[in-house]
């Protein structure tokens, strides 16, 4: 009877145990959520959708570059603005900026894509922004395109992107970044 009750007594420590290390909650770290916005004093907002978005210019052959002035495909891309009060203002225009192609400053440089599997970046090509004119964009971040007549609510701003060589061109990545500001009216 004895032997019985230490084994029952040894069951029900054990059996305790079990149950309390299951009914210990566990805390660890899972990460970080980052929250990013803001307010701004303006009469729009540009709209998440296009305020950091890629535009994709493709995949050109070398050859298709043989020499300056050869211009690649026109790639569409736009601005959008929401929230739009015409009360305040009637017109919106963009600056851009970027770092100038070396040989044609009306060009973005390219550069290499650091997560390519590439080995460098391509050389004698740049890429120019259109505006909705068609009309190369000067990328000196203080030169604004035509004013846009603003309507209440959502407003696109078109332009366009296109690679332009200046020489013979090699082969490599060919990406470039472009900062823009808005200026209203």
């Amino acid at each position: 009877m004895k032997k019985l009750a230490v084994a029952m007594s040894t069951a029900v420590a054990l059996f305790a145990g079990v149950v309390h290390a299951e009914t210990t909650p566990i805390t660890v770290n899972g990460g970080t959520v980052h929250f990013k916005g803001k307010l701004v004093a303006a009469p729009c907002s540009v709209s998440t959708d296009t305020s950091d978005q890629e535009v994709k210019l493709g995949e050109y052959t070398t050859h298709h570059f043989k020499s300056a002035g050869v211009l690649g495909s026109i790639v569409p891309f736009q601005i959008k603005l929401e929230d739009c009060d015409t009360s305040v203002v009637t017109t919106a225009a963009v600056a851009f900026s970027g770092r100038a192609d070396a040989t044609d400053p009306t060009l973005l440089a390219v550069d290499q894509d650091l997560s390519s599997s590439n080995s460098g970046t391509a050389t004698n090509i740049g890429i120019q922004i259109l505006d909705n004119s068609s009309a190369v964009v000067k990328l000196d971040g203080s030169t604004f395109t035509d004013k846009t007549t603003l309507i209440n609510g959502e407003n696109i701003l078109k332009f366009a992107a296109q690679y332009k060589s200046t020489g013979v061109a090699t082969a490599g990545d060919a990406n470039a970044d472009a900062n823009f500001i808005m200026q209203y009216n």
